[in-house]
C-alpha cells in the first residue's frame, strides 16, 4: 500500500474525528465492538487483535497492558480496520507485537495509528520546543517508535528535518 494512501486516509479520518482521533467515537460510528481482555503483558503475549465474523468487527485489546500502550494498540487496530479490512486485503488479524516492520501490513497499520494520534503541526512543535527527538516524544505522551513513524510519514508531505535517532522494531513492546 502506498505512503500516499495512509497519509490520504488519515487526513479524511482526520477532519471526521479530529486529531488526535477519539478512539471510541470512531469505533462507535464503525459499529466496532471495542473489547478489553486479560491476555498478559509480557513480550509474547498477544497486546490485541481484530476479528471480522458474520459482517461483525471486535477490536480486543490486552487489559493488562498500561492505558497508554492500550490506547496505541486501538489506534493500531484501527490502522488495521480502515487499511486491510475495510478495503477487504485482510479478514483478520492477530498482533503479537504492535511495532513489527517485518510485516508490510504491521507497518502500514503503525504508520496509519500515528497519523491518527499525532498532528503534524503538534509534531513540529514539540520538536522545535524540546530540541530533542525522544524528549519530544515524552512531551507529545507517545513511545519514540510511534513520533518515528509520524516523522516518516511527515517527510513524505515534504517536512525536512534529520531521521529519527532509532529504527522502529517489534521487539520494542518486551519492556513495556
Amino acid at each position: 500500500m502506498r505512503t500516499s494512501y495512509i497519509i490520504e486516509k488519515g487526513k479524511e479520518l482526520g477532519e471526521t474525528y479530529g486529531i488526535p482521533a477519539d478512539v471510541k467515537d470512531i469505533c462507535r460510528e464503525e459499529g466496532i465492538l471495542l473489547l478489553e481482555y486479560p491476555m498478559g503483558n509480557g513480550p509474547k503475549d498477544c497486546k490485541g487483535f481484530l476479528i471480522q465474523s458474520s459482517g461483525r468487527v471486535a477490536i480486543t485489546v490486552s487489559a493488562d497492558l498500561s492505558p497508554e500502550m492500550r490506547q496505541i494498540v486501538r489506534y493500531h487496530e484501527l490502522g488495521h480496520y480502515f487499511l486491510h479490512v475495510k478495503t477487504g486485503l485482510m479478514e483478520a488479524v492477530h498482533d503479537e507485537t504492535v511495532y513489527d516492520r517485518v510485516s508490510e501490513s504491521e507497518l502500514e497499520a503503525n504508520m496509519l495509528a500515528a497519523e491518527l494520534q499525532l498532528s503534524d503541526d503538534s509534531v513540529m512543535e514539540k520538536l522545535c520546543e524540546c530540541g530533542d527527538f525522544f524528549s519530544a516524544a515524552t512531551a507529545l505522551s507517545v513511545p519514540p517508535e510511534l513520533l518515528d513513524f509520524k516523522m516518516r510519514l511527515m517527510r513524505h508531505k515534504g517536512y525536512v528535518f534529520p531521521d529519527a535517532p532509532l529504527a522502529s522494531s517489534a521487539g520494542y513492546l518486551g519492556g513495556r
